[in-house]
């Protein structure tokens, strides 16, 4: 929780917030629509958008560097977007069929990510990386899947697994999975294999003594779930080594960092092939759209017509939505035309977090930014690097909330990276 001294002028600019939020709570666990929406003294509620900037409604215009938890890319209220959007919605809001908006939409999101031979649409990150893994384990024949520690891979039961713990736990705990709040089932936990990030020689080894049993790797290529850590010593490439190696399906989590720190997204980055590929975010142009992909042999356990003993099964009311389709698309397409985009948003990124690294250096604030491209944190700490999961639970994230809360209340939004 931030300190009085850091809020007070937060507090006096959002008045009518305060006043909007206390109704909401009355109505909604928190008054927020995702517990990661929620912080204290209380949220601010938006307007509008426009560009780079959010409009709240005490007023308030927001420089916005969270940008929707990184799904708009192309900023808020893109009118290219919205023009597609509204021509769709004249055309019908909720078909419940197939169109050929749909397959123009995967044919654009295969030219950028060619690893996905086939895909499946969902809506949201939660579902594509559920149904990824259920995919993989239906491929693989085998019922374990493995996680970093720390990353954060959607909202169900298989990866809300050793998502964050204090320092105690970590060392008394070794790497057995631990579950991210109550409700979670002891044997779904134990189906989870939990390995470090950045530590190869780690992961082998725990993948060793689970041999035959995992079927499914998932990874966040660049791990956002504690903050931003990027990969070092070529751990992508030789985690992909690894995979094929042992036979275990590698699944690349690009819901965030798709289509954000290349067109091809981390794979393209880092020149690394996965086996599948789940995507969401940017490629939704601001609208409720995911999906998942893989290899032809993968995804074909997805084929119908074989009787529900013999497939995997994937379904959903509003899977290809028109118009999340007609917004993606729209969205994808000018990123294709445009790779200039990358280049100056990835300069600004660079300008952005070695800024805030240098103001600390100058004001002698222990602290590492960690980033790569336009993806980046702050990290209060003393430690000269972050590596892994671990080093960031010595940061002060008492100072991180002072600091955040003391840019909203001078009107800049940082977040999820």
């Amino acid at each position: 929780m931030p300190s009085q001294k850091f809020s007070r002028k937060y507090i006096t600019r959002h008045k009518k917030s305060a006043q909007l939020w206390r109704r909401a709570a009355r109505l909604t666990p928190g008054g927020v629509e995702s517990n990661i929406r929620y912080f204290r003294p209380h949220p601010f509620l938006a307007d509008y958008g426009d560009g780079g900037y959010i409009y709240d409604v005490d007023g308030n215009k927001i420089l916005d560097f969270m940008m929707g938890f990184g799904a708009l890319l192309l900023g808020h209220n893109n009118r290219d977007i919205a023009l597609e959007v509204i021509k769709q919605l004249e055309s019908g809001s909720m078909l419940g069929v197939t169109s050929e908006l749909f397959i123009d939409y995967l044919a654009a999101v295969q030219k950028a990510v060619p690893s996905m031979r086939k895909m499946r649409l969902c809506n949201s990150g939660t579902e594509a990386t559920m149904h990824a893994i259920r995919t993989a384990r239906a491929y693989s024949g085998r019922e374990k899947i493995a996680k970093a520690e720390g990353a954060y891979h959607g909202a169900h039961d298989y990866v809300l697994q050793s998502l964050d713990m204090d320092a105690r736990m970590a060392r008394n705990n070794g790497y057995k999975p631990v579950p991210y709040g109550r409700g979670i089932p002891k044997a779904v936990s134990d189906t989870v294999i939990i390995y470090p990030y950045n530590d190869i020689e780690g992961t082998a080894a725990i993948l060793e003594e689970n041999e035959d049993e995992v079927g499914a790797l998932i990874v966040e290529p660049v791990l956002c779930g504690p903050g931003v850590i990027v990969p070092k010593g070529n751990y992508l490439k030789r985690l992909r080594q690894l995979t094929r190696k042992r036979h275990i399906v590698l699944i690349f989590d690009e819901v965030l960092t798709g289509f954000r720190l290349a067109y091809g997204g981390a794979q393209e980055y880092y020149d690394v092939r996965p086996d599948m590929t789940t995507f969401g975010k940017i490629a939704g142009g601001g609208f409720q759209l995911a999906g998942f992909g893989g290899e032809s042999q993968i995804m074909e356990t997805l084929e119908p017509g074989r009787g529900w003993r013999n497939a995997t099964f994937h379904a959903g009311t509003y899977n290809g939505h028109p118009i999340g389709v007609a917004a993606g698309l729209k969205a994808v397409q000018i990123l294709g035309e445009h790779p200039e985009y990358y280049d100056h948003v990835n300069r600004l990124g660079r300008q952005l977090f070695s800024g805030l690294q240098d103001l600390a250096d100058d004001r002698r604030i222990p602290a590492w930014v960690e980033h790569v491209g336009s993806i980046g944190n702050v990290y209060f700490t003393t430690k000269d690097e972050i590596r892994n999961f671990r080093d960031t639970l010595s940061a002060n994230t008492r100072r991180w909330w002072n600091w955040f809360i003391h840019c909203l209340g001078n009107n800049v939004l940082f977040g999820i990276p």
